[in-house]
């Protein structure tokens, strides 16, 4: 039981890294939308978004990750930073 909760201690670590790094990428996306903003660039940038996401793919192949999971993921990453986005260009 003890190398169990050894386990779990690692995975509760991780994850609360793994929300840090997501928060904090989310938190450059709004400075990002905000730069836009001042400058009068368009939100959408459908090139970049596929490369961040061709990006991740091919990091994720790498680490043994499968694409459809990296794929997900990077979808509802890349979702929130538009939903984020959108409403600081938009305010």
């Amino acid at each position: 039981m003890e190398e169990l909760d050894a386990f779990r201690s690692q995975l509760d670590e991780l994850d609360a890294e793994l929300v840090a790094l997501v928060a904090r990428r989310l938190q450059i996306c709004d400075q990002v939308a905000a730069l836009k903003r001042r400058n009068g660039i368009p939100m959408m940038q459908p090139g970049r978004v596929e490369q961040v996401k061709w990006r991740a793919i091919a990091r994720g192949a790498e680490l043994g990750l499968s694409e459809p999971f990296v794929e997900q993921l990077y979808a509802l990453i890349i979702a929130e930073a538009c939903r984020r986005e959108d409403a600081i260009i938009g305010a």
